[in-house]
């Protein structure tokens, strides 16, 4: 995706705004807002400008909303399953305005923030503005993705590609090209040590959608083309794990949405689900023994 993307801007307002107004969070992140910048900002911070604005749109995109938030709360969970390992190394792909490492204080970790330096820059001054210190362990690796390979970007770095690491890779494959996509996964199993995991997420093809879930896709799709970024990649998990397989990963789980549901949203009042269409995945680099 491109630098200061649109739709990573609407991706962590939906964050912000399910912490603010969801209760319990799925997501228990209270620094998403002070990252956010105007106009996104201020619409959310308002009630007025809520109500005219942001509530339409949610109402219309309600269950993409709650996956976003999902998406974070299912790579946290992950990453601090491998924490508790033994995992020193949390890699984050395309981090923009991501805020772990600004809520945690997991001195043992480091932490690798890879985007757009102009992204980066972003970030770093709404940090300044907010007086959100910077935690130990915070690194900015800046890369140009579509001309700077993952390899090379982590080898510039202080990133141990010999340590097991963390990898979070979100929102973002269906926006890529199938061969950007085997790249990356083949990119991260050259830099990563055996054991190292990646979480990511993607969509399933149309084929497998029913009707109204089709319709929704096409919602969110028809948004994304007139932002300049469409959705062209869409897999099933066969084909996922033919992708992992051939990288030198094996699936540890592929989770469908009625099992993202199951998992995250039972037991609620307020009636929140997830798209049909929706798959939340790990994968673990295999031992080269």
């Amino acid at each position: 995706m491109k630098s200061n993307s649109k739709t990573t801007q609407f991706a962590v307002a939906h964050r912000a705004y399910h912490f603010d107004h969801f209760s319990p969070a799925i997501l228990d992140d209270s620094v998403e807002t002070n990252l956010l910048a105007p106009p996104l900002s201020s619409i959310l911070r308002y009630a007025p400008l809520r109500w005219l604005s942001w509530r339409p749109l949610f109402n219309k995109v309600q269950s993409i909303s709650t996956f976003v938030a999902v998406l974070g709360r299912y790579c946290e969970d992950m990453l601090e399953k491998t924490i508790e390992a033994g995992n020193q190394q949390y890699v984050i792909l395309g981090a923009g305005l991501d805020s772990w490492a600004l809520r945690n204080e997991e001195t043992t970790v480091t932490t690798f923030e890879l985007d757009h330096a102009e992204t980066q820059a972003v970030k770093r001054e709404k940090r300044k503005a907010e007086a959100i210190d910077s935690p130990p362990g915070l690194n900015f690796v800046p890369i140009d993705f579509e001309s700077t390979s993952l390899v090379e970007a982590l080898s510039s770095s202080d990133f141990e590609s010999g340590k097991q690491s963390y990898v979070s890779w979100l929102g973002t494959i269906c926006y890529l090209t199938d061969e950007a996509i085997k790249e990356t996964f083949a990119s991260l199993a050259i830099v990563c040590a055996p054991g190292s995991r990646v979480c990511f997420d993607y969509f399933l093809p149309k084929e497998m959608m029913s009707k109204p879930e089709l319709e929704f896709f096409e919602l969110l799709n028809d948004g994304g083309t007139r932002r300049g970024e469409p959705m062209i990649s869409l897999h099933s998990p066969e084909q996922i794990a033919e992708v992992l397989d051939a990288a030198g990963s094996d699936v540890v789980e592929d989770l469908s949405s009625s099992e993202i549901e199951d998992r995250y949203l039972v037991n609620r009042s307020d009636g929140l689900s997830v798209p049909g269409f929706v798959r939340l995945g790990c994968a673990e680099k295999r031992s080269l023994a």
